[in-house]
């Protein structure tokens, strides 16, 4: 994984019949997760994502700055249907890589479902 220091990793994750969006900051330490149904366990991605962290700091000599890597629930537009959990996520991904933002939260409009 490479990256500079103002770069987000952004990845789509399938929890097996559901779609979900990992956004990484790794110089900050900070995971994002937007999920259009935020219903999904985090456990499985968060091992990985922590693991590829980890790996990622090592490589480039950084500090950690806390212990644990900070994870945030993104809250997010939710899906009105079953089978919407693909566009969100792409939509999702357009609003953060649109915008000329690193802070997520402000990337993405939570007020209202997409249509």
């Amino acid at each position: 994984m490479t990256s500079k220091q103002d770069q987000l990793v952004v990845a789509p994750y399938n929890l097996g019949d559901h779609w979900s969006l990992v956004v990484i900051n790794p110089y900050d330490d900070v995971v994002y997760h937007l999920d259009s149904l935020r219903t999904s366990s985090r456990d499985d991605i968060k091992y990985v994502t922590d693991m590829a962290l980890t790996i990622f700091q090592s490589q480039k000599n950084l500090n950690k700055t806390r212990k644990t890597t900070l994870w945030k629930v993104v809250k997010c537009p939710l899906q009105v249907g079953i089978v919407e959990c693909r566009y969100y996520v792409m939509r999702y991904m357009y609003e953060i890589v649109s915008k000329d933002t690193n802070i997520i939260t402000d990337a993405i409009d939570r007020r209202n479902p997409y249509s």
